[in-house]
């Protein structure tokens, strides 16, 4: 039985819980007089419980501050791959009719058991909380909850995982790996002309030197991948998540259907910039 240990989690992810809490409120209450269903996925949930690097105390995770929201949600998915945290939040939920765990790869249940269940046409909408580890994600989830118009997405684009193995300023150097996930979480490679950028030298040849670009002109280009492509119609500035060393470590996306969504997170986001 492996032992459980809860994640230590540093202020960056303490200000997204926070987001995350405040926002779903605001999304639970405009739909209270309404007929449609709720509901809310977390595709990475965890144990339901963190522990905080700053103060050393537990905190709860996404699916307790998810469970304790009012008005409440219909229905809860819950995904995380390890089993030892499924059980954990199992035993925080209780026998709950109302909650679905999944233990597994996120890309498969999000896609096979949860997400077809979310459409429009069926009158049932969702808050999806997309919050990997690292670059494991597959943008077939993203694809498939923009295109269904019935999904809010936050989404944790983790750009300093992206950085230490994927966008090296020599992209030849990075392993095939890496670059294999760095183009199933951007839905294909055009990752790499977002990232990169030629340079004309002056010399005699008119050689060219590969110029890796910053990490905003990455984020917007994401962005602009999240409307164009996966077909939300509206797509925040995405929120740059940063450590004590003042490096980003991941940006914060929401992206949504309506404009009052849009809003409503804009003016949340601008508390936490």
């Amino acid at each position: 039985m492996t032992e459980l240990v809860f994640d230590e989690i540093g202020y960056w992810s303490e200000l997204k819980l926070e987001i995350l809490e405040t926002y779903g409120a605001a999304y639970t209450t405009a739909f209270k007089k309404q007929k449609l269903k709720k509901y809310y996925i977390d595709g990475f949930c965890g144990a339901g419980v963190h522990v905080s690097k700053t103060s050393g105390k537990s905190i709860e995770g996404s699916p307790a501050r998810a469970l304790k929201i009012s008005p409440p949600f219909d229905g809860y998915y819950f995904i995380d791959l390890k089993q030892h945290k499924t059980d954990h939040l199992k035993r925080l939920c209780g026998d709950r009719q109302d909650v679905h765990i999944y233990t597994g790869d996120a890309t498969k249940h999000l896609l096979k058991d949860v997400l077809p269940t979310i459409t429009y046409e069926n009158y049932k909408r969702a808050l999806c909380l997309l919050d990997p580890y690292g670059l494991h994600l597959d943008w077939r989830v993203i694809l498939q909850a923009g295109r269904s118009h019935a999904i809010d997405m936050f989404l944790n684009f983790p750009i300093m995982d992206a950085n230490r193995n994927a966008l090296w300023r020599n992209p030849e150097a990075a392993s095939s790996d890496d670059i294999e996930r760095m183009t199933k979480f951007w839905g294909d490679d055009t990752w790499k002309q977002a990232a990169y950028a030629e340079s004309p030298q002056p010399d005699f040849f008119s050689a060219t030197e590969v110029i890796k670009q910053d990490n905003d002109v990455i984020a917007a280009a994401f962005r602009k991948r999240l409307k164009a492509v996966a077909g939300f119609q509206f797509v925040a500035d995405p929120l740059p998540m940063k450590n004590s060393n003042n490096a980003v470590v991941y940006y914060l996306f929401f992206a949504a259907q309506k404009s009052v969504a849009d809003k409503i997170i804009t003016s949340i986001f601008a508390k936490y910039r």
